[in-house]
């Protein structure tokens, strides 16, 4: 026999998949609260966990059709988070290990002293990369590496997506690597 909450719930979801998005703030509004612990717990970023459960009620959404085949939405949803948060987590780990690859690219050619000159003329060779950037990687690198900001910052300051920072700041970082060790003598200690 089926609960009263469950066949609640099956009507609920129903609604939402015939269209309706008065059934479908109902649903965000039981479950989001839910959704964001459960991503908070993993991530623990309040503004990365906001933008992700936004973007599990848009999927919701969008393949609302499907949401009439689902037998225990509650098991599915956390699955559905399981999933966002275990690929936030891979994305973060990707971003650190770049950010690292970075600071180690930046040390190549370094002897095992500390070479004031040689610290100097790898800066110089950096911001002459930098000017060479486009516009827009040229301002997301300055805003995000020199300007310390995060990506959601520098996209609100940009007025584009924090996604398009983060392209920026791939290509505009691969293009500054290319152009330093072109340039750069490599020292060995």
């Amino acid at each position: 026999m089926i609960s009263k909450q469950s066949s609640q719930e099956r009507i609920l979801l129903l609604q939402v998949a015939a269209g309706d998005e008065q059934a479908f703030r109902a649903l965000t509004h039981q479950y989001s609260g839910l959704v964001f612990k459960f991503i908070h717990q993993h991530l623990n970023d309040r503004q990365q966990a906001e933008e992700i459960v936004q973007d599990i009620f848009v999927k919701l959404w969008l393949t609302r059709e499907t949401l009439s085949q689902i037998d225990s939405f509650r098991s599915f949803l956390l699955i559905v988070c399981r999933n966002h948060a275990f690929n936030a987590i891979k994305k973060m780990v990707r971003e650190r290990n770049r950010e690292w690859d970075w600071d180690h690219d930046k040390n190549i050619g370094q002897s095992g002293e500390d070479d004031p000159l040689q610290k100097e003329q790898l800066f110089l060779l950096i911001e002459e990369a930098v000017e060479q950037l486009p516009p827009q990687q040229q301002k997301a690198w300055k805003l995000c590496r020199q300007g310390g900001l995060k990506y959601e910052q520098a996209a609100h300051e940009m007025q584009v997506s924090r996604d398009a920072v983060k392209k920026y700041l791939q290509y505009a970082n691969s293009a500054i690597k290319k152009y330093v060790s072109g340039k750069l003598p490599i020292y060995h200690p």
